[in-house]
C-alpha cells in the first residue's frame, strides 16, 4: 500500500496555525500535496478544501510565501491580516519584504494593508516607476471608489473603511443577478398597474410588510405599534446620512415608549435565545466603544449608494446586515435593519417613492436560510470570546479582547445573493400575485352582489376564507356565522364563483 501523501497548509490558513491566530474558522482551506494531481472538496455547509501539487508552488512555507499566496490566490481576509499585523514579528518580516523586494506588487499590498490595518509605520520609499496596484480586482469583487496611497502605490478600492469593510465577491449566481435588471424590473412592474390598483396592492405590501417584520422577531404588535411602523416605512427615502440622532429617531418609533433610546448603547449588550438558566451568549456584538465608529463607516457605505456609486441592492444589504451586526442599541435592531433595507432602496432610486417590497415577507418565507446568514457571523466570532453571565443573566462580562478585526471585516456575498433574490421574487412574483388577487377578487364581488345580499365587510371575509381553502369551504367553515342563513345550494354556488375566478391565484399559491 502506498503511504499517505505529506500535505501542508498555505496562505492564509498556514498563518493561522504558524502564529496561532484566535480567529473564525476558514471556509476555504489551501493546502500542498505531494500527489501530481490537485483536487476541490465541497462540503455539504459549503466549506472547500483545496490541494494544489507542491513543484508547481515556490517558497511555500516562509512567511513572504504564505502572504504572497494569500494575497495572490485566495480571497482577500481582512479579519486573518488585522490579527496577524499585530504581531510585532510579522512587522518585522514585512519590513524586511519591503527592503528586499521594494517593486514587488505583493510586498507592497502587505505594507499597505498593515499601515491600514494598524497605522504602523515603514522604512520605505517607492520606486520611480512603479506601477500604480489595485488592492481588489475589479472583475472578481465589487469594488468602491478607489483611494490613491502614493506611499506604497497602492489603490485601495474597498468599498468601506477600516471601521466597516464588507467584502462582496463577483460570484457567477451574484452577477447573474446583477445583470438581471431588477431596477428597471421594478419600476416597470409598478408602473404597468393603473392607479386604483396600484393603492390598494401597495396598502397590502405595507400589512404584510409590517406583520412580518414583527413576526421574525416572534412578536404581535398592537395596533399602534403596528401603524407606527407602517408610518416609518412610508418615511423611508428621505435624505440624509445615518446618523446617530436619526437611528435613534427611528428606534424609538419601533419599540414601545419604556424601550426608546436616545443614543448608541453605552454598554455591552448580547443575544440570547429563551430558555431557563441557559447562561449562553448566541451573539456578543461590538464593545460600546467600536459601535460609534463601525455606524459611522456603515453611514458612509450607505451612502455610496445613495449617490448611485454603488448597485442599491448591495449598499442596502451592506448597510442593513452592518447595523444587526453592531447591535447598537439594546432594543430594536432587528426591525431597524429590515427597515434599513427599504430606507436605502428608496433613498437610491430603486424603490419608486411611496411604494415597498414586502422584503420581511419573503425572509419569512425563508427563515432557515435568513438565520443561517445571521449566525455565519455571529456564531464563529462570539465562539471566540471568554465571558460570564450572572445567574439570572442579566449581566455580562466579556474576559477576553474584542479587536476591531474580529468585527468590522466579513464576506457578504452570500448576504448579498439573497437579498437580491428575496428582491427579484419580491417584483416578479409577490406583487404580480396580489395584483391576481384583487382583479380577482374584485370580479368575484361583482357578481356575487347581483344576488347575494352580504356587507361588504362580511363579502370580503367569506371570499378569503374560501381562497384559503383552495376555493372550498370545509365542514368546520360551513358553521362560521358568516354563512348563517344560507343554503347548501348557495354555498355551492359562492364557492363555483370563487374558484373561477381564482383558478389563477390558487395555482401559482400551490
Amino acid at each position: 500500500m502506498n503511504a499517505p501523501s505529506r500535505r501542508t497548509y498555505l496562505g492564509y490558513e498556514a498563518l493561522v496555525r504558524r502564529f496561532q491566530l484566535r480567529v473564525p474558522p476558514l471556509r476555504r482551506v489551501f493546502l500542498a500535496t505531494e500527489r501530481t494531481l490537485g483536487s476541490r472538496v465541497v462540503s455539504a455547509d459549503g466549506e472547500e478544501r483545496i490541494e494544489l501539487p507542491l513543484q508547481r508552488l515556490s517558497d511555500p512555507e516562509s512567511l513572504v510565501g504564505l502572504l504572497t499566496f494569500a494575497l495572490k490566490r485566495e480571497h482577500l481576509n481582512l479579519t486573518v491580516l488585522g490579527a496577524l499585523f499585530e504581531l510585532p514579528e510579522v512587522l518585522d518580516g514585512v519590513q524586511a519584504w519591503l527592503r528586499d523586494k521594494p517593486s514587488s506588487k505583493y510586498s507592497r499590498m502587505a505594507g499597505h494593508l498593515a499601515h491600514w490595518l494598524t497605522g504602523h509605520e515603514f522604512d520605505y520609499t517607492l520606486p520611480a516607476g512603479s506601477p500604480r496596484v489595485a488592492l481588489l480586482d475589479a472583475k472578481q469583487y465589487v469594488t468602491g471608489p478607489g483611494i490613491s496611497d502614493p506611499r506604497f502605490g497602492i489603490v485601495n478600492n474597498l468599498l468601506g473603511d477600516k471601521f466597516f469593510s464588507p467584502l462582496i465577491r463577483r460570484s457567477d449566481k451574484l452577477q447573474a443577478l446583477l445583470d438581471a435588471g431588477l431596477a428597471g424590473k421594478v419600476t416597470d412592474a409598478f408602473r404597468g398597474i393603473e392607479p386604483e390598483m396600484l393603492s390598494r396592492a401597495v396598502d397590502y405590501l405595507y400589512l404584510s410588510e409590517t406583520r412580518s417584520t414583527y413576526t421574525i422577531e416572534d412578536e404581535v404588535p398592537d395596533n399602534n405599534r403596528a401603524a407606527r411602523f407602517r408610518r416609518l416605512l412610508e418615511q423611508a427615502g428621505e435624505p440624509g446620512l445615518l446618523t446617530e440622532e436619526q437611528l435613534c429617531q427611528w428606534q424609538s418609533q419601533i419599540v414601545s415608549s419604556l424601550s426608546a433610546e436616545y443614543q448608541f448603547r453605552p454598554g455591552q449588550n448580547w443575544l440570547s435565545r429563551p430558555g431557563r438558566l441557559r447562561n449562553i451568549a448566541d451573539f456578543i456584538p461590538p464593545p460600546p466603544g467600536l459601535v460609534r465608529p463601525m455606524m459611522d463607516a456603515v453611514s458612509a457605505l450607505a451612502s455610496l449608494a445613495s449617490a448611485g456609486k454603488l448597485d442599491p441592492v448591495l449598499g442596502a444589504a451592506c448597510a442593513s446586515f452592518g447595523l444587526v451586526f453592531v447591535h447598537p442599541f439594546l432594543d430594536g435592531n432587528g426591525r431597524l435593519h429590515r427597515f434599513l433595507l427599504h430606507h436605502v432602496l428608496r433613498q437610491s432610486g430603486f424603490t419608486p417613492a411611496g411604494v415597498v417590497l414586502p422584503l420581511s415577507s419573503r425572509m419569512l418565507k425563508q427563515l432557515d436560510r435568513y438565520s443561517t446568514l445571521l449566525k455565519s457571523y455571529s456564531r464563529p466570532r462570539t465562539e471566540l470570546l471568554e465571558y460570564m453571565l450572572d445567574s439570572d443573566s442579566a449581566t455580562i462580562v466579556v474576559k477576553s479582547a474584542q479587536p476591531l478585526w474580529l468585527y468590522a471585516y466579513f464576506d457578504a456575498t452570500d448576504i448579498c445573493e439573497f437579498i437580491l433574490e428575496c428582491c427579484k421574487a419580491c417584483v416578479e412574483e409577490d406583487l404580480a400575485t396580489e395584483v391576481v388577487y384583487l382583479r380577482a377578487h374584485d370580479a368575484v364581488v361583482k357578481e356575487l352582489e347581483t344576488w347575494l345580499d352580504l356587507r361588504q365587510s362580511a363579502l370580503n371575509a367569506l371570499i378569503d376564507i374560501i381562497v384559503q381553502g383552495n376555493g372550498t369551504l370545509s365542514k368546520t367553515k360551513r358553521k362560521h356565522k358568516l354563512v348563517e342563513g344560507l343554503t347548501d345550494a348557495q354555498i355551492e354556488r359562492i364557492e363555483a364563483t370563487v374558484s373561477e375566478h381564482f383558478a389563477s391565484y390558487i395555482d401559482s399559491r400551490a
